[in-house]
């Protein structure tokens, strides 16, 4: 008699002993099923966030890109009303002269700086509430969602 390995002598086992029984077959065709559908619903999750930030990054930019020309067209503005300030100022030939100009100055760019700072105040908004809004919008979808999946 020949020694025989452990496969050997299961392969002679008859067919009957090596099947699964159907109901382990079911719940093991059902559990891949189950996995397969979850794995695609964490993917269209994970491709739904990436779409959403890149909707955020590309608001928060445009919006920052808005900021900062604004900023620098002020920056400009301003600088410009230094130096026909100091132009002025120094072709004055009496004191009084020199302390007009200079409370008139004083009162313009305190004007100039309110309202330059209302409108970097409006586009510092908008920048936020654009690009919040992907955000807001994933979430509203989330909860909708969520409540369907309840409701069902």
């Amino acid at each position: 008699m020949s020694k025989k390995s452990k496969f050997e002598a299961n392969s002679e086992m008859p067919s009957e002993a090596l099947e699964m029984p159907k109901e382990a077959l079911e719940f093991a065709q059902k559990s891949v099923d189950q996995a397969q559908v979850a794995f695609e619903k964490v993917k269209d999750v994970a491709q739904d966030n990436a779409q959403i930030f890149e909707a955020v990054a590309s608001a928060y930019k445009s919006g920052v890109v808005d900021f900062q020309k604004k900023a620098m067209e002020f920056t400009q503005k301003n600088m410009e009303q230094a130096f026909a300030f100091s132009r002025k100022l120094f072709s004055t030939k009496e004191f009084g002269e020199v302390v007009s100009l200079q409370q008139s100055f004083v009162k313009d760019q305190a004007e100039a700086f309110k309202a330059q700072a209302g409108e970097l105040n409006e586009i510092a908004v908008r920048l936020t509430t654009e690009a919040a809004q992907p955000l807001k919008s994933s979430f509203e979808k989330s909860v909708k969602d969520f409540s369907k999946s309840f409701a069902a």
